[in-house]
């Protein structure tokens, strides 16, 4: 994962996902036949409060909140093998997008707790969004 700015989005590709804006109750919803529209982030108002968008060819997942006047977007790659991996998670979560459900990959990872005889444990280490369950 890392952290980059709207200008490193690669803007000619399509996504899955969504952008909410500060002045709607819905989030605007993108499927990969429509173009997002990137111009929304150069809006001092209204503007993106977040987003999560997932490019399945890349296999690129953006995470966009709006904190303190500035954008925090992370880039998290992910691999096809990652679904099959047992560390890893399938969660859904309903939101208000009408029928779609949100996907999400849960990454667990070991460590030794202190707090369990330093006995090695799962913790959560990422969630990423990687589309809409059809």
């Amino acid at each position: 994962m890392s952290r980059i700015e709207i200008k490193d989005i690669d803007k000619s590709a399509f996504y899955e996902g969504y952008l909410w804006m500060s002045d709607k109750n819905e989030p605007e919803v993108y499927h990969y036949e429509k173009a997002v529209e990137f111009s929304l982030f150069e809006k001092k108002n209204p503007f993106v409060i977040e987003g999560q968008l997932y490019n399945k060819d890349k296999g690129i997942s953006y995470s966009i909140k709006y904190v303190d006047g500035e954008y925090i977007i992370n880039e998290i790659h992910v691999l096809e093998t990652d679904k099959g991996d047992p560390n890893v998670k399938i969660q859904y979560y309903p939101n208000r997008m009408g029928n779609y459900m949100m996907e999400f990959l849960q990454y667990w990872e070991e460590e030794n707790d202190p707090l369990c005889e330093n006995m090695p444990v799962l913790k959560l280490s990422k969630i990423v969004f990687v589309g809409f369950k059809k």
